[in-house]
């Protein structure tokens, strides 16, 4: 199996931009060398906040290697979502890169102020480390930690504020999320002739238990990708031809106008496409499976949180997808639980009494799964737990089949409607390149923020495009740019309430976010 970089690691000084499962333990021994020359040590925290690329997992498994416990923190948060992380961990060492050292918080501080010592992966920064300055030492004996000992921090998307911490365990990462991820079910899992493309934030867990089932499944080919540029895209994957592609929402959005390109043929081999992390537009997820020349391509979603791992999963196909042009969707089905290792239910979110199929509800999740708290918010925790069932703070219904059918997050939910299920039938209407947040308002219509490529939006176009739907406030029209995403690319939708709502109540309590 062999393992090909769209860009060489930031750790590597070597340059490779191809490894094999030995290269890459290799890179991992190197690194916890370092790591160690740098004065990090068992139970030492270790903050980890670079540009996106697979390094980020190794630095995490180097850190792991030597029992120090990483803290991975996307490149993409503001440095004033960063600071009060870092205030929080007290780390022993940063690792970053000179870009993100360089910006500076509206306070003024720099981030080097927060950690004992800084390494800075490509150099130029007063007052850091650099990689050759610790690179070439001895090699640390291993300290893993404890099944149930803090192995790691990742934080939550921070839709709703300043991310959280959550404390992941070896028991909980490896011993029950990746554990489901490992199992063979074809054709829904990775085959030995599969080359595999991923993109992904790779500071969040779903990166490690995405990358247990790839060493354990062991597809031909694996790609690395770190950047979702057509240009750069394009021809690789016309080099290579992969046959499954994982992505962010964003992700995909930003590569549409490829698979549209019908002389580039860069997804004409996928037979799997995989959507995590957020919701996908219909009109994108059509795209791309009218892209294969596949006989029966199909598009995996998964549903789950980052706490909890994957809860549910549906399969659509390529008949679905284009089908669903001609109808009114309903609210978004998320699928079945795992059977064996998730139970859902929904329940009133007064009395948290079950309620009947179909009604709405809150949804909560009973899995084994379930990480062990946030760091140092024991109390943001306990308000979602509970007794052994999780509160994922999201409204939906269950259909008589078991399915589970998305409505909003509670505190955007407006009864009688679902924003997701509008922006969908929206977006599937308007030109490629369009994105839309709904933003409920108590007593007054849901305020459109469309997204375009100029900042500008044809009023004819968005007349068809909402013909038919409940009534909507006047549209605010912003650049596609200006558009405010999370590190895994979902929209911040407390932002847009900032910038255009001040002062507008939410329809839902937002306890559970």
């Amino acid at each position: 199996m062999l393992f090909r970089l769209s860009r060489p690691m930031d750790i590597d000084p070597t340059g490779q931009t191809i490894l094999d499962v030995a290269a890459m333990a290799a890179s991992v021994r190197d690194t916890s060398g370092a790591l160690h020359a740098a004065g990090v040590r068992s139970g030492d925290r270790l903050a980890v906040y670079k540009e996106n690329h697979f390094d980020c997992l190794l630095l995490a498994a180097a850190a792991i290697r030597i029992g120090a416990i990483p803290v991975m923190l996307s490149g993409l948060l503001s440095p004033d979502s960063v600071r009060p992380l870092l205030q929080r961990v007290e780390p022993k060492l940063l690792v970053s890169n000179r870009r993100l050292l360089q910006e500076k918080g509206s306070d003024g501080s720099a981030l080097t102020s927060f950690a004992t010592r800084t390494l800075c992966l490509d150099g130029g920064v007063p007052d850091t480390l650099a990689l050759a300055d610790v690179l070439g030492g001895a090699d640390p004996s291993p300290a893993p930690r404890g099944d149930d000992e803090l192995m790691m921090l990742t934080h939550t998307s921070g839709t709703t504020g300043i991310p959280k911490l959550i404390m992941y365990t070896p028991a909980k990462l490896q011993g029950q999320m990746a554990r489901l991820e490992c199992r063979h079910l074809p054709p829904i899992t990775f085959r030995r002739n599969d080359t595999v493309a991923m993109f992904l934030p790779y500071v969040h867990a779903r990166s490690f238990t995405w990358l247990y089932s790839v060493l354990t499944l062991s597809p031909a080919k694996v790609l690395l990708m770190s950047e979702n540029d057509p240009e750069v895209v394009g021809p690789l994957f016309r080099q290579h031809r992969p046959t499954v592609v994982e992505a962010l929402p964003i992700d995909f959005l930003q590569m549409e106008r490829l698979a549209k390109d019908n002389q580039g043929d860069a997804f004409s081999s996928v037979r799997m496409f995989v959507g995590n992390f957020d919701a996908m537009h219909w009109s994108t997820i059509r795209t791309f499976l009218n892209a294969s020349r596949h006989r029966f391509p199909v598009w995996r979603e998964g549903y789950g949180q980052s706490e909890t791992g994957g809860l549910g999963m549906t399969v659509i196909t390529r008949f679905r997808a284009n089908k669903r042009r001609d109808q009114l969707p309903g609210p978004r089905k998320v699928g079945r639980p795992m059977p064996g290792f998730v139970q859902l239910k929904v329940v009133d979110p007064e009395t948290f009494r079950p309620v009947p199929n179909g009604r709405p509800g809150i949804v909560l999740a009973r899995t084994k799964a379930r990480c062990v708290g946030y760091y140092q918010e024991s109390d943001r925790w306990n308000e979602k737990v509970v007794g052994d069932w999780w509160n994922t703070g999201d409204i939906g219904v269950k259909t008589r089949t078991g399915a589970l059918k998305l409505l909003d997050r509670e505190v955007n939910y407006a009864p009688g409607a679902s924003c997701l299920e509008l922006e969908d039938v929206i977006v599937d209407r308007l030109p490629e390149e369009h994105d839309v947040a709904l933003l409920p308002v108590p007593g007054s219509p849901p305020v459109s923020v469309v997204a375009t490529p100029d900042g500008r939006l044809d009023r004819e176009r968005w007349r068809k495009a909402t013909d038919g739907l409940p009534e909507l406030a006047e549209p605010i029209v912003i650049d596609f740019k200006e558009m405010p995403r999370t590190g895994t690319g979902k929209i911040l939708r407390e932002e847009l309430r900032r910038r255009y709502l001040a002062g507008a109540d939410h329809p839902g309590t937002g306890q559970w976010t």
